[in-house]
Parts: structure tokens; C-alpha cells; sequence
């Protein structure tokens, strides 16, 4: 294997390991969250479920957005620009 055959390779197994992750992580969102309601439906008249539901909810949406790149600001084209951006001052400061 070549050396960009083998970046590609990590890349690759890097995003495979983080998908695992965040599946992972929304199937504990998932069960944890049903169970809370309805013990929050059988045990009490306020409504307190709603409150995890939306911080963690906001915490996997992160999750997933970084992870599927949907944010285009901070995305990896973003991230190769900087890298770039970065080498080509130290370039010309040497």
C-alpha cells in the first residue's frame, strides 16, 4: 500500500470508529429517553422529561452534525483551508 493509500485507509477506519460511536450514542439516547418519560408519565403531574430529553438532544445533534460534516463553517474544507492557510505563513517566515 502506498503512503496516501494508507492515510486513506486511516481516514476511512477514523470515520467507521466515530460512526460506531455516535450510533451508539443515539441507541443510549434512545433507551434512556423512552424510559424516562414514561417514568416521568407514571410517577409524577409535571412534565420534568422533556428537560434531559432536549439537553441531551442538543448534544447528540452536535454530535451527528460534526460528524456528518453539516456545518459549513467549521466542516473539514474549512479545516484543510486553515492547515494550508497556517503552512503557507510559516513557509514564508523561514
Amino acid at each position: 500500500m502506498s503512503g496516501t493509500d494508507e492515510e486513506a485507509y486511516r481516514r476511512a477506519k477514523k470515520k467507521v470508529r466515530n460512526l460506531r460511536h455516535f450510533y451508539k450514542h443515539l441507541l443510549t439516547f434512545s433507551v434512556v429517553i423512552v424510559f424516562l418519560h414514561i417514568l416521568n408519565l407514571m410517577t409524577s403531574s409535571y412534565y420534568w422529561a422533556i428537560w434531559p430529553t432536549l439537553g441531551w438532544g442538543v448534544g447528540i445533534s452536535l454530535h451527528g452534525i460534526q460528524l456528518f460534516d453539516f456545518s459549513p463553517f467549521f466542516g473539514a474544507e474549512w479545516e484543510e483551508r486553515k492547515i494550508k492557510q497556517i503552512m503557507e505563513r510559516r513557509a514564508g517566515k523561514s
